[in-house]
């Protein structure tokens, strides 16, 4: 199987896939060569996948935010050995506003700092709303588009903090044995 990942920040491509695991929030879906097309929309979870790599079985595990999945046994790739032949493989393409692989080398402590620093933007952002909010001079237009568009920027920090949470408490749950590969 082929598995492809992407996010504006992020790529990855593994062939020789065995196993998909794509956690959503209505179940588990598990994905083998020649499985259905499927599509599917993962929000804020995880996905495992097991590649045969040098005659063994290696795992690898992303945290998604806000991702797509489409599974296509349509996927057509040339064999090196005949360039004229086609074989049918089945594809598992992600798609994902962000993503964090989750593995022995991640550094734990920059994740906290990231996410203490969006925490900290994030209160200001709500006090800068609070203030605009109060504000018995600002009833006009412009105070209205400013808690607009401080209303929309605190949504998108809210969504990177509900993101970095999430990697936090898996990171914290792997080093107390759920085990990081």
């Amino acid at each position: 199987m082929l598995f492809f990942l992407a996010a504006p920040e992020y790529n990855q491509i593994q062939s020789n896939t065995t196993r998909i695991l794509v956690h959503l929030s209505s179940g588990v879906a598990e994905i083998y060569e020649q499985h259905q097309d499927l599509i599917g929309r993962i929000q804020n979870d995880i996905v495992e996948i097991e590649a045969t790599i040098e005659n063994r079985i290696e795992k690898f595990k992303y945290i998604i935010q806000e991702g797509v999945f489409i599974v296509s046994t349509k996927n057509t790739i040339s064999t090196d050995f005949q360039k004229n032949e086609k074989n049918t493989e089945t594809g598992v393409y992600i798609y994902a506003k962000r993503v964090k692989e989750m593995n022995s080398k991640i550094n734990f402590d920059e994740i906290v700092k990231e996410y203490e620093f969006k925490k900290e933007k994030y209160e200001k952002e709500e006090q800068k709303i609070l203030e605009l909010k109060n504000n018995p001079a600002g009833q006009g237009q412009t105070a209205l588009t400013g808690v607009t568009l401080s209303n929309t920027q605190l949504s998108i920090l809210l969504d990177e903090l509900n993101f970095l949470k999430r990697v936090k408490s898996e990171y914290e749950g792997s080093k107390k044995g759920i085990g990081i590969s």
